[in-house]
């Protein structure tokens, strides 16, 4: 064990810190073009838990626009018969965040994360379950990224 960790700190490994926004940035709230996106809830969430403020009504507060969000899926790989034996899934990203006063804090920017998965024919009935988990896993690297991105830009930035 002792040996594991010399050779971790040895080769510049260093367990991510976690994310504590800001508190200059003030209330911050997530719009998205569909007010039932899972990802800005799930966003909405992973803010506060990094120590945004929820925004109150009438006070401005800095917003973290989500103005694109693309899902596509491509066969990858193809069996002797002509059909499909691999896809890949991307989930593309745009954003932006503001300040209260609509200066940008993050400037627009994109992310786009993807995974390949196989597909047997014969276990039709798992396929779409595991894409659909394959979807929940990109949303939440989704977040993770967006906040890492966010987080990033904010420590850099004198204030």
């Amino acid at each position: 064990m002792i040996v594991a960790l010399l050779l971790l700190a040895g080769c510049g490994f260093h367990p991510r810190q976690q994310i504590r926004l800001s508190e200059a940035v003030g209330p911050m709230k997530v719009e998205t073009a569909d007010p039932y996106s899972q990802l800005g809830v799930e966003l909405a969430s992973s803010l506060s838990r990094a120590g945004a403020t929820a925004p109150v009504d009438g006070v401005p507060s800095a917003s973290l626009k989500i103005t694109g969000e693309n899902w596509s899926t491509i066969p990858l790989s193809l069996d002797q018969f002509a059909q499909v034996r691999e896809y890949l899934t991307r989930y593309r990203v745009d954003f932006v965040l503001q300040s209260a006063d609509g200066k940008p804090l993050v400037e627009a920017q994109s992310i786009e994360l993807s995974r390949e998965y196989t597909y047997d024919a014969n276990a039709s009935a798992g396929s779409p379950a595991e894409q659909e988990l394959i979807q929940r896993e990109l949303r939440r690297d989704m977040q993770a990224a967006i906040l890492r991105r966010i987080d990033i830009v904010l420590r850099n930035t004198p204030d």
